[in-house]
Formats: structure tokens, sequence, C-alpha cells
């Protein structure tokens, strides 16, 4: 498959090259070769296109796709309260049906890889290869029988395109003792560990009261905090806390718009994070808490919150968004090495947008894809050396 005269190639490669009529060869999944004049079959026009690295969406509840506006004007808890009845209605059909379609929204907004959490981990599996969407995938740990069920499930599991973690709930919800079997589970098997924290003012002076430490205090004393960690959300926290996350070499995953659509408060310290060297990437949460898996949003919202707080314009920069959104996602989940740039050697997991309407790139590309683009603009969607999206159209393999 060759990409010819891209009008724009956003390679997010170590320099952060932007080039310009040059064409990318594909060969099986990886990305061959990129240059000017080069001769290939099946040659898809992009001299009217942006051409990208699809997107890395680190959290995300694909499983809950069918409760999307059911409970809209209520705080974490109150909301985790009234969705968890709706949850234990769900079957595995329901599951199967709600990431069938979670993927397929997504895919549709340019996100390519995908760090889903919820219920039934294996027939999730299936939906993601079904569609062919890269994952990650684990199921949520609360105590010791949803911990062996995971375990179970990971054991099994063995999918090129599916990577897997280990993902506790949170620290008010989860035991020490448990923490520390997840903790030896993730370094026994060298996986990913998740978890919920620093999501909400009540959480955090509950974890100090009940621990005696503040949450990420108390994460890093058990020997949770690893390079092979996950922190989402962490609004709540200190610059200490931050210190410890870098030093730890910990990763974050960044969900503003679901953060303040569930009224969390507080911002999160994102620029204290980048000043420390801690890893960022962005999630959507699921669309019970967002209503949407457009990271394109995601990406302009995070750009608009941390300026208005900090009053400041330069407060974060469009590369530094456009990396959460890519290379630095990729490094969240430890794919960095395989995805997030357009390098040759790499997987070719690669989106288009078509230069039309709110997307003309006269000045700043990547100024127009934070602020002006959305998942809309989206044309084509390549993932692993195959064709998923093509003129916005789902190709029609098996059924999708």
């Amino acid at each position: 498959m060759l990409l010819k005269n891209c009008a724009f190639i956003i390679t997010q490669n170590p320099q952060r090259k932007i080039l310009k009529n040059m064409d990318i060869l594909i060969e099986e999944d990886r990305i061959k070769k990129i240059g000017k004049n080069i001769k290939a079959k099946n040659a898809i026009d992009c001299s009217n296109k942006i051409v990208m690295p699809g997107l890395v969406n680190t959290h995300t509840h694909l499983g809950m796709h069918s409760l999307r506006g059911k409970c809209d004007d209520k705080e974490l808890f109150d909301w985790l309260a009234a969705l968890e009845k709706e949850e234990q209605k769900m079957t595995e059909k329901t599951v199967y049906e709600n990431t069938i379609s979670g993927l397929k929204e997504s895919i549709r907004f340019g996100s390519t890889t995908i760090y889903d959490s919820y219920k039934f981990p294996e027939i999730r599996v299936k939906a993601f290869k079904k569609i062919g969407a890269r994952g990650v995938i684990s199921s949520t740990v609360r105590d010791e029988k949803s911990f062996n069920a995971s375990k179970k499930f990971l054991e099994n599991l063995k999918e090129d395109s599916i990577k897997v973690a280990i993902a506790a709930n949170a620290v008010y919800s989860c035991s020490e003792e448990l923490l520390k079997k997840i903790i030896e589970y993730s370094d026994k098997k060298n996986i990913l560990r998740r978890i919920h924290v620093g999501e909400t003012r009540k959480e955090r002076y509950e974890i100090l009261k009940n621990k005696g430490k503040l949450a990420i205090e108390y994460l890093d004393s058990i020997g949770f905090l690893s390079e092979n960690t996950l922190l989402v959300h962490c609004i709540w926290i200190t610059k200490g806390e931050i210190k410890k996350i870098a030093k730890a070499h910990a990763k974050v995953a960044h969900n503003p718009v679901s953060n303040m659509k569930l009224s969390s408060g507080g911002v999160m310290p994102l620029n204290e994070m980048l000043s420390e060297k801690v890893t960022v990437g962005l999630g959507t949460d699921g669309v019970a808490s967002n209503n949407n898996l457009d990271l394109f949003e995601e990406m302009k919202t995070t750009a608009l919150l941390h300026r208005h707080h900090k009053w400041d314009a330069k407060a974060v920069s469009n590369q530094e968004i456009l990396d959460m959104a890519t290379i630095k996602g990729a490094e969240c989940i430890g794919l960095e090495k395989e995805i997030g740039s357009i390098e040759e050697g790499k997987k070719a997991d690669i989106i288009t947008l078509e230069i039309e309407n709110n997307l003309k790139p006269v000045n700043d590309v990547v100024s127009n894809i934070i602020f002006s683009a959305n998942g809309n603009n989206v044309n084509d969607v390549i993932i692993n050396g195959k064709i998923i999206l093509e003129n916005r159209l789902f190709v029609n393999k098996n059924g999708v």
C-alpha cells in the first residue's frame, strides 16, 4: 500500500518533523519507506490530506457504551452508585455489542489504539479482533474474586494485537493486601498495572485520614509506583506526589472532559508534571462520563483548560498536546517502540484528515489539528497495515 503525495506528514518522530508532498510505503504491517516518487500498486492519493499517527486513547470503558446520557447531572460517587444498578443488568452480549459500537466510534474519530477496562474481558477481545483495532485490555480488580478472574484471563490471552494490563479500581476500594498482589503479579509478568487515583477532593482527604498518607505517597510506600504503572486522573495531587511519580517513571492518563463533566473540581497539575518530565497521555474515559470518544476534542479541551487555569496562553504548547495523543500515549502503555509516530520500521497505524472547510492549515498545521480539527475530519484509518476506514466508511470485513 502506498500513501501518495501526502500534503503533510506529521511524523511525531524524535525531531517532530513535518514533511510535505512525500510518500509512505506500507508493506504488511510496517512502514517500509518514507520518501518522494515511490512506486507501488494500491496507491491512495493523499495530496489533499494531513497524514498523522493514529491516536492513542489511554483510558476508556467501551462496555458502558449504551449508558451514554444515562446520568448526566451527578458527581463521581453519586454517579457511580446510579450506574452500578444499570451495569448489573449487562450481559456478555450487551458488553460485546457495546464494545463493537465503542470501537467503531473510536476508529471513526481517529483512535487506532485503545486502553479499555471493563468486565467480560474475553468477549471484549473478540470485539477488538473483529473490528481490527489495537488494544490494551484489562478487567477491573476490586477484591480477591475479581483478581483471580483477571489472572485467569491474562494467562489465557494469546493475541498479537492485544496487550494486557492488570487494573486496580482505586486506593479507596482495594485493600493493601490486594494492591500488593497486583504489584507482585504485574512485576512477575512484566505487564502494565493501572489504578484510578486523585479523582476527587473527597477521595483525597478520606485516604489521608485512613492511610495517614496522601494517595500517591501511599502507593509509593507499598511499591505500586513503577515504570509499568499507569495512574488515571491525578487531579487532586501535590507537587511532592508528582516528584514521586517522576522518580518512579510512572505514567499518567489525563481525562479532562470526563473530569469536568463529573465536577471533580480542581485541575490536573499538567504543567507541574511536564516540568518533572512525567509522561502524560490523553483518555476520553467512557461515554457515560464524557459522551463521546473523540480525542481531537480532548486535545482542544486540554489546551483551553490549562491555558485558562494558568492565565497563560503558553501554559502548554500545541506540540506537547499532540504528543500526549500520540507518542506519549504510546509510552503510557509501553508501545512507543511500535506505534505513536510515523517512522520507517514502525507499525503502520496511520490516519488521514481531509483538508476542507474547518481544516485548512495555511498557517501552523499542528495548531489546526489541536484547535480546528475534530473526529469528523478523519477520512482514512489504517491499523496494522490494513485499511479499516476508507473515505469515512468502514471497509466491510467480518460483517462490520
